[in-house]
């Protein structure tokens, strides 16, 4: 076992990840054997059927390797392989299909197994069944109905690992009394509501699955093997925290103005805690990470747009090589968001603010899956067959290329000039801005710095305070120089020190600057004040007059004296240098293009022709957005091994250190074994989330994780509860951590000791402030800060609680309850028709329904339909339903009866779910539910939001 801590790690979340992605097995995909008949008992294979299965293996194995000649002399023989085998099938009952459109047929129970050629069933290595997790409450997929069983049941069944004697029928034993504890019933007579089950055992072999997370896993084995961890990954995984730096200081923070070089919307500045956190993320090194919590609400679009604009211009400056920056996610859903926000920015009108190359628009490009379908406005690059192919490898022919030099150059206005020219002439400009705004903060550090020493002037002119202290002086030497000559003399002398004193005073009486701490009794201090409060005065006129040269030149339309240096700067000056940038990176990609397809080298995926790939596309669409799972597919190369009978053989090595920034957005939704390979790509990160907000979906119990830690060797004993909880409390453990949580550790900015580590983002503008302050209440210490405002005049109040008479009750697995279900499908129909004259939208983009249980789901549908509320598009399902999205109004169907009181709520196992729940309601947030649910006295989420219900009325 290799004993590096890090490669450790990296080889549990591997594993893990390869057990845990628990793909639905489509049977038709696999080498497999229906109707395979079986003994479980014994545990035997009909010998023929067997050996069928097993040819078919072995000759994949070999074709995989090159070998297509059984009598080649390398060829591999196959005594015994993997293999999973499940006793029966599930379908829904045709009157459940038609009224949920559930279709086909499902397995979702596994036995995993050895299989050797005389049909001798064997234990495997690994003794938990396979079950998709797409069968397992909490449910993500909106789409699915059926439920097996629930992640915790899992975990408390299997709580305990297999123990006996490597024999099969304790195997079996042991399987059969775990599925009897998950659901109740046994394999051979299990039967859910609504679905028939059908008895027929299935065999398939284990090594032929292929997964969404295989990409994952591949990188994970190339770092593995390299026995070395890049660096960015090294500090993700670093099991120490990293220590912490000190915050920008005043003077710091206005430097780090600087260090923001674009602008990519103009409607709106930054906010005051997003500027902050965008100057300590250019701050960053190689192998450094930033963390910032982002509250729903608090504009982490914006922050990401600019972070991206700054590193477009920063590159264009330099002129180098244009930035690599992939934004990632867990899910389509999130990536979806990102690559939207990207591809929807509002811009100013005029030249300089629009593309100059045909049919480009948007910064961002997606990489999804090669047959994922994706909106026609949105650039996308998919890899088909080993080949890059889609928005831009289009554009890569001399045709596009001939007359997009052409309109490049009458876009530009220059078109007596060179395509070279105007290029440099659009960095010069760059310069020349850059240039201009390192002086314009110079001047602002130093205006702040000399009116900080003069604070009269928030009441006081200049003008008037100068000639205040002027008049002042005048009045005190002419004091002076009517004194006698005795006075003079003996000015040493205690009592004439007390009349010149005295004097002085009078004097300053109606002085409008501040002199308390002058000491009257000496002239030479008295003269000194008179000479430094004028040259300050000079010094700020100065500063005033250089301001003004600078704020012309900048078309800077303010006063130094106002508060809105930056965000001025921010809407206007920074935001024309990128879209200088952006330009100056079009003319770089028409060279770019036109030197690859002349030397031929657009189809070539070596390494360095790879790089030159990916920087052409940032030249256009400088941010990538992916999956986690797609992301490793994209990013790697061709590197040719050696030549097999009849074939050359490739490796596909990834491009580990290319990615100049990886930004994880909703880091709080992914699990660590899924989202920490990539940082392996990465020269630094940004990762933005919030861990009060959707958890990841884990997909591991917790006995089982603690297995593998200790099978992998990143714990030494199963009863090392104290690493186990060190692991728990950093992140890094696949059935309780996130990628979120392991940065935390891992970033060296703290903003506030009470919360936890990274920036945070402050300014909430969603949600009516009646709403966001219970979360604010509820999860973030009162930090957030409304923006939106108090509710006023709506067509509904703000917050309601509508009290439901009745019990819930446990369909399969999960939970429902009809007269919820009933009582919301009526408000809905008596309130629609007003809901949709008030919005003016239809009615699935003013509503959203969220329900913690699938059951419930299925039971709202159901009943609505019945209703006739138009349920088009109408979203239905649990938190990860409205994933970063937003309503108007948000209904909340608790789904708990009567019958449920003094149990455990699901809702109320943390903040997480009434948090989402409730901050995805931008105007009216209403609760159904029994009363005996949360008339109660205490703390917990449910009880405090139906408090703030009630006060709020």
């Amino acid at each position: 076992m290799l004993t590096n801590p890090q490669i450790n790690i990296l080889r549990y979340w591997r594993n893990t990840l390869a057990d845990s992605a628990r793909v639905v097995i489509e049977v038709d995909k696999t080498l497999n054997q229906r109707n395979a008949q079986i003994d479980i008992i014994k545990g035997m294979m009909d010998i023929k059927q067997a050996s069928v299965l097993l040819d078919a293996f072995e000759k994949r194995v070999n074709e995989d390797k090159g070998r297509s000649d059984p009598k080649d002399a390398y060829w591999e023989k196959i005594e015994e392989a993997p293999v999973f085998l499940t006793p029966f099938r599930v379908s829904p009952l045709p009157e459940y299909a038609k009224l949920t459109g559930e279709r086909g047929i499902f397995y979702p129970f596994w036995i995993r197994a050895v299989l050797t050629r005389n049909g001798k069933l064997k234990p495997d290595e690994d003794t938990f069944p396979y079950i998709p997790r797409a069968y397992l409450e909490p449910q993500v997929n909106q789409e699915v109905n059926f439920v097996f069983a629930d992640v915790d049941r899992i975990d408390e069944a299997f709580g305990r690992p297999f123990n006996g004697q490597p024999l099969w029928k304790d195997y079996i034993d042991y399987i059969f009394s775990a599925f009897k504890a998950i659901t109740g019933q046994k394999p051979e007579t299990y039967g859910p509501e609504n679905f028939a089950v059908t008895q027929e055992y299935v065999i398939v072999i284990n090594d032929t699955l292929s997964g969404p997370a295989d990409g994952i896993i591949g990188l994970y084995d190339y770092i593995i093997q390299q026995k070395k961890v890049p660096v960015t990954l090294a500090t993700l995984t670093e099991r120490q925290e990293t220590p912490l730096k000190s915050i920008l200081s005043d003077k710091e923070f206005e430097k780090a103005s600087a260090a923001h070089l674009g602008q990519m919307a103009y409607e709106f500045p930054l906010s005051r805690s997003q500027r902050t956190s965008l100057y300590h993320y250019t701050t960053l090194n190689e192998g450094d990470i930033l963390v910032i919590n982002g509250p729903p609400g608090t504009g982490k679009t914006t922050l990401l747009q600019s972070v991206v604009a700054t590193q477009v211009v920063q590159a264009a400056i330099a002129g180098g090589d244009p930035r690599i920056i992939l934004a990632c996610s867990a899910n389509n859903q999130a990536v979806t968001n990102i690559i939207d926000s990207f591809s929807n920015v509002k811009q100013k009108k005029g030249t300089l603010y629009e593309r100059w190359l045909p049919d480009v628009s948007g910064f961002g490009l997606y990489l999804p899956g090669a047959t994922r379908e994706v909106q026609a406005n949105i650039p996308v690059i998919k890899r088909v067959q080993g080949r890059l192919t889609g928005t831009h490898t289009d554009k890569e022919n001399e045709t596009y290329l001939a007359t997009a030099e052409a309109y490049f150059i009458a876009c530009s206005g220059q078109t007596g000039n060179t395509l070279t020219a105007i290029i440099d002439s659009l960095q010069q400009s760059l310069k020349a801005n850059h240039e201009l705004l390192i002086k314009g903060v110079g001047i602002w550090q130093s205006y702040q710095k000399l009116t900080a020493q003069l604070p009269e002037l928030s009441n006081y002119s200049l003008d008037a305070l100068e000639k205040a202290i002027t008049e002042l002086e005048l009045s005190f030497s002419n004091y002076l120089d009517a004194e006698s000559i005795w006075i003079k003399l003996f000015f040493f002398l205690n009592f004439v020190k007390e009349k010149r004193a005295t004097r002085a005073k009078q004097l300053f009486r109606n002085c409008p600057i501040a002199y308390e701490e002058l000491d009257f009794y000496q002239v030479k201090s008295i003269q000194q004040f008179f000479d430094q409060k004028i040259s300050l005065i000079k010094q700020i006129k100065k500063a005033q007059n250089d301001w003004q040269a600078w704020k012309t030149k900048a078309n800077v339309n303010h006063t130094p004296a106002e508060p809105a240096f930056n965000e001025q700067l921010e809407v206007g000056l920074k935001y024309d240098m990128f879209y200088t940038a952006v330009h100056y990176w079009e003319g770089r990609w028409l060279i770019a293009t036109r030197l690859a397809l002349q030397a031929d080298r657009l189809s070539r995926n070596g390494e360095a022709a790879a790089k030159e790939r990916w920087q052409r596309f940032a030249m256009l669409t400088p941010c990538f957005v992916s999956t986690f799972y797609m992301a490793p597919r994209f990013f790697s190369y061709s590197r040719f091994i050696r030549v097999a009978p009849g074939q050359n053989i490739w490796e596909t090595p990834p491009l580990l250190n290319f990615i100049d920034l990886l930004i994880v957005d909703e880091a709080g939704q992914v699990s660590p074994e899924v989202g920490s390979a990539s940082f392996a790509l990465a020269k630094k990160a940004l990762v933005v989330g919030d861990i009060l907000q959707i958890e990841p979906v884990w997909n591991v119990p917790k006995k089982v994780d603690q297995a593998n830690l200790h099978r992998y060797g990143v714990i030494k004993s199963l009863n090392d509860q104290n690493a186990i909880d060190d692991l728990y409390s950093k992140g890094f453990l696949c059935s309780s951590g996130s990628i979120m949580r392991l940065a935390q550790k891992s970033s060296y900015y703290h903003l506030y000791s009470w919360q936890a580590r990274g920036m945070l983002l402050t300014e909430h503008r969603r949600c009516f402030d009646e709403i966001i302050s219970y979360c604010n209440d509820l999860a973030y210490d009162g930090l957030l800060e409304p923006m939106k405002g108090p509710a006023k005049g709506g067509l509904l109040p703000p917050l309601q609680f509508i009290p439901v008479k009745g019990s819930s009750i446990t369909s399969g697995t999960s939970r429902a309850n009809q007269e919820e279900a009933i009582t919301i499908a009526k408000w809905i129909a008596d309130h629609q028709d007003a809901l949709v004259n008030h919005y003016r939208m239809p009615l699935k983009d003013i509503i959203a329904i969220v329900t913690p249980f699938t059951g419930q789901k299925f039971m709202l549908r159901n009943t609505l339909r019945k209703t006739g509320v138009n349920m088009n598009g109408l979203t239905i399902g649990t938190v990860h339903a409205l994933q970063g999205a937003e309503r108007p109004v948000v209904l909340f169907s608790a789904t708990y009866g009567s019958n449920d009181q003094g149990r455990s709520y699901f809702f109320d196992a943390g903040p997480n779910m009434l948090n989402v729940a409730v901050s995805r309601a931008k105007e009216n947030f209403i609760l159904f539910g029994a009363p005996e649910i949360f008339q109660r006295s205490g703390k917990s989420p449910s009880m405090q939001l139906f408090r703030h219900i009630h006060a709020a009325v």
